[in-house]
């Protein structure tokens, strides 16, 4: 699914829209990029002015993308079984469409890959704009 929402800065990472709070006391920094935790996905990217995600649901391990820049792979548990973008700039929040995995308390193994926008002179610290696609699959039990 693709979120026709952009993503304004600061994207602050990926929740289950029932605890929204768990980003709060933790934030990537631009090494780590990504930090997870019970329910949330950090994502540090304050270098960009806006966000576009896509998610992708599949049944198993999804074939690598080679042509993005970065990509991080690891879990996390989402008790509701659906995921939602939060992003936070001057004392506001705002949100992206919500994306269903259709299981509740599961952890999800994901991928998440990154490609900053960019064409010729007009480089992608010019163009300020971030494609992110998230991959979820069901770990193995």
């Amino acid at each position: 699914m693709l979120d026709q929402r952009e993503i304004q800065k600061y994207l602050e990472g990926v929740v289950d829209p029932d605890m929204e709070w768990v980003l709060a006391d933790i934030h990537a920094d631009s090494e780590e990029w990504i930090v997870t935790v019970d329910n949330g996905i950090s994502i540090n990217e304050d270098d960009s002015e806006r966000c576009l995600l896509k998610y992708e649901l599949w049944d198993e391990l999804p074939p690598p993308l080679t042509s993005w820049d970065r990509a991080w792979t690891g879990n996390v548990l989402l008790a509701s079984g659906r995921v939602v973008a939060v992003s936070g700039y001057s004392g506001g929040t705002s949100y992206g469409a919500i994306f269903d995995l259709g299981r509740r308390d599961t952890i999800w193994n994901v991928a998440v890959h990154r490609k900053s926008l960019g064409h010729g002179e007009f480089t992608p610290d010019i163009v300020s704009f971030t494609l992110l696609k998230l991959r979820f699959w069901p770990t193995t039990a």
